[in-house]
C-alpha cells in the first residue's frame, strides 16, 4: 500500500512512523546539520561523538522519502537512546524529550509484534516493493554465504540459455539448452559437484535418452504429449550416452574434467566427482538438444517450459529464453518459484496466476533482449556471445532469427523450483470465449 493511503491515525506502524519522524529528524538536523552529515554525528568537543554506523544510519532515516521508508532505515531504539543520551548536550530539552517519547512508541511497537524488527520489515515490504527488494537481497546474500559453506562449492555464475525453434517433424519444436558455469569453486575438494539433473522417464530410449522439458500432469501424459522427444547432442546426434558428448571445450576452461552420471530411479545427475587432487574449473560448459520436446500449436493458456533446480550456490544467475522469430508469436514468458513438490507425488503445471501454498515470494523480472548476437552478451563474461554463437553454428541455426528475454538474479535461493514459462493470449481468449 502506497504511503499516501496509510491513515497514522488507524494504523499503529504508520502512526510511530510518522511521530518519530517528525521528532528525530529535525534532531538529526539539529545535531548533523541540513542536510546531515554523518561526519558532524561522529566528531566530540562539540559533537556527539557517535558510532561510524550508528552516524551513517541515522543520516540515512533522516533523508528517507517517506515515513515507512523512514522507519525501515531508522536504527533500533537502543541506538536512539544512545544518540538521546549525548543529544542533551547539544538540542533543546523540549525536542529531545519529544523523540524520547517517540522512540518508546517505537519500542512498544517491537514489543508487540512476534518476531520484533524482523516482522516489521516483513510487514513494510508488502506496503513498499523497494523495502522488500532490499530486505530481500539482504537474506539471498546471508543464504549464499551460509549454503556455500554447508554444500562445500559455489559459482560465480550460472548463465543458461534456452534456444526453442522448429523442428524437423513437422508440428513439433527442438529446444537447445546450455549450461555456463563461470568462476565454479569447491571449498572442499572431495565434494562430488552436481552440474544438472534431466529426467529420464517416458521417452524414446528410455534411461539416458529421456529430458523432461515442461511440467505435465503426470509421466503418461507427457508421453502423449511428445511420445517421441529424445535427448541428442547439440547437432542432432542420438544415442548419445557419453556425458562428455554435452561438454563444449570452446566456452570450458582446459583441461576437461572427468564426467560421471548418478541415475536415481528416472533422474539422471551430471556431476564432477570428488577428488583431492582435482580442482574444479574455473569454466564449464555444458549443452543438449531435445528433439519433438513440444508440439507448435498451443492449447492451454499457459505453458511450463522448463524447471530448474539449482544444486550449486551462486553469487548470479542469468536465465535466457530465446523463440525462433514466428513461432509462438503471442507468447509472453514468466516466472515463478516453488518449493519443491512433495517427495513422490507427480509434477503438476502451477500458473502464477493463481495462489498455491508452495509459491516462494522472491523478486524476480523477464526483460526483452537486443536482437541476437548482441542481446547474448553478458557483462563479466566475455566470451559469451560468442560461445552462443558457436553453439548455434554447431547446430545448424546459425541463420535462424531469434527474439529473445532474460531473466537475472542475484544470489538466487538453491535447492528451489524455478518455473521459466509461457503465456498465450490466443489460447487464454480461445478457452474464455
Amino acid at each position: 500500500m502506497p504511503d499516501d493511503l496509510l491513515d497514522a491515525d488507524t494504523d499503529p506502524v504508520a502512526g510511530v512512523a510518522a511521530r518519530l519522524r517528525a521528532t528525530l529528524t529535525p534532531l538529526v538536523e539539529q545535531l548533523a546539520g541540513s542536510p546531515p552529515r554523518p561526519v558532524r554525528l561522529t566528531r566530540e568537543n562539540p559533537g556527539p561523538g557517535l558510532d561510524k554506523s550508528l552516524a551513517s544510519r541515522l543520516v540515512q532515516a533522516a533523508k528517507a522519502g517517506s515515513d515507512l521508508e523512514f522507519l525501515h532505515r531508522v536504527p533500533s531504539p537502543t541506538g536512539l537512546r544512545m544518540l538521546l543520551e549525548r543529544a542533551e548536550f547539544f538540542a533543546p530539552p523540549a525536542l529531545v524529550r519529544d523523540t524520547a517519547q517517540a522512540v518508546d512508541a517505537f519500542q512498544g511497537l517491537l514489543d508487540g509484534l512476534p518476531g520484533g524488527r524482523q516482522a516489521l520489515d516483513a510487514r513494510l515490504g508488502e506496503s513498499q516493493a523497494s523495502l522488500r527488494d532490499k530486505r530481500e537481497q539482504i537474506a539471498r546474500q546471508a543464504s549464499f554465504k551460509a549454503v556455500s559453506f554447508l554444500f562445500g562449492h559455489y559459482c560465480e555464475t550460472l548463465a543458461t540459455a534456452l534456444f526453442v525453434f522448429p523442428s524437423a517433424t513437422p508440428g513439433r519444436v527442438d529446444v537447445i539448452e546450455v549450461h555456463r558455469r563461470i568462476g565454479l569453486r569447491r571449498l572442499v575438494t572431495s565434494t562430488p559437484l552436481p552440474l544438472l539433473s534431466l529426467y529420464t522417464g517416458r521417452m524414446e530410449g528410455q534411461g539416458d535418452t529421456g529430458a523432461r522439458m515442461g511440467t505435465h500432469t503426470d509421466p503418461a501424459a507427457e508421453a502423449d504429449a511428445a511420445p517421441d522427444a529424445q535427448l541428442a547432442a547439440i547437432d542432432g546426434r542420438t544415442g548419445v550416452r557419453d556425458p562428455h558428448d554435452f561438454l563444449l571445450p570452446a566456452g570450458s576452461s582446459a583441461p576437461l574434467p572427468p564426467l560421471r552420471v548418478e541415475r536415481e530411479g528416472q533422474m539422471s545427475t551430471f556431476l564432477l566427482p570428488g577428488d583431492t587432487g582435482l580442482a574444479a574449473p574455473l569454466a564449464l560448459t555444458t549443452a543438449y538438444r531435445l528433439l519433438r520436446c513440444e508440439h507448435v500449436a498451443q492449447h492451454e493458456a499457459y505453458n511450463v517450459l522448463r524447471t530448474y533446480m539449482l544444486h550449486t550456490p551462486c553469487r548470479r544467475v542469468v536465465r535466457d529464453v530465446w523463440l525462433a522469430a514466428g513461432l509462438w508469436p503471442d507468447a509472453t514468458p514468466q516466472v515463478a518459484w516453488y518449493l519443491p513438490s512433495p517427495s513422490g507425488t507427480p509434477a503438476v503445471v502451477l500458473d502464477p496466476a493463481q495462489a498455491h501454498y508452495r509459491r516462494v515470494q522472491l523478486s524476480t523480472r523477464i526483460e526483452q533482449r537486443p536482437a541476437a548476437p548482441s542481446g547474448f552478451e553478458l557483462a563479466g563474461v566475455a566470451d559469451h556471445a560468442a560461445v552462443m554463437t558457436e553453439v548455434l553454428r554447431a547446430a545448424g541455426e546459425q541463420a535462424t532469427a531469434f527474439r529473445g528475454w532474460r531473466c537475472e538474479i542475484t544470489y538466487p535461493v538453491p535447492l528451489v523450483e524455478m518455473n521459466v514459462a509461457f503465456r498465450f493470449e490466443g489460447a487464454a481468449r480461445g478457452a474464455t470465449g
